[in-house]
């Protein structure tokens, strides 16, 4: 029962928190410094849906990674003394997650419109045109289902997972 009141805290209040800030680190990326109002510009709306979306697809890897450590240090017993420190250990891992596929996304984005020459799609979008928006978006969320298993093995190195307990996950005979 802690155990998964502690999982649902830390996917709504760090893995949530950490795709907001994400997000609008991310649509200042993608906006060059200008602002797109989001009210009247559904092309915008749909840019900015797709970088959540895209943002809670990079973030899930390593709440998964987290989750599993959870449930290695109940399964030890050491649950309640090193709780704060996963807690921190966590946050510092999705936090770093979140910026790097903020920064990749935003990256690929430019690297697409390198491509298209003649054509300005973040240019397009903030003038309300929706075609771009939608290709952007799916590239967006493209990325971010293949870059994101990526992404957790680079980072995996930051959170120091706990030695297994004996005859856990041992696969020899």
């Amino acid at each position: 029962m802690a155990a998964g009141a502690v999982k649902l805290f830390i996917g709504i209040g760090l893995g949530g928190l950490g795709v907001v800030l994400a997000w609008k680190l991310l649509s200042r990326l993608l906006q060059g410094g200008e602002n797109v109002p989001l009210e009247d510009n559904p092309a915008a709306g749909i840019l900015h849906a797709a970088s959540l979306v895209s943002l809670g697809l990079l973030v899930r890897q390593v709440l998964a990674a987290l989750y599993d450590t959870i449930d290695l240090f109940l399964l030890r017993g050491d649950f309640l003394k090193t709780l704060p420190r996963v807690l921190l250990l966590g946050g510092l891992h999705i936090g770093l997650a979140l910026a790097l596929g903020s920064a990749l996304l935003a990256l690929g984005v430019w690297i697409f419109n390198r491509l298209t020459p003649g054509i300005d799609e973040m240019a397009a979008v903030r003038v309300g045109k929706v075609a771009p928006a939608l290709v952007l978006g799916a590239i967006l969320i493209t990325l971010a289902l293949l870059a994101a298993p990526g992404l957790e093995a680079v980072l995996s190195g930051l959170v120091p997972y706990p030695q297994l307990p004996e005859g856990v996950g041992n696969t020899s005979s």
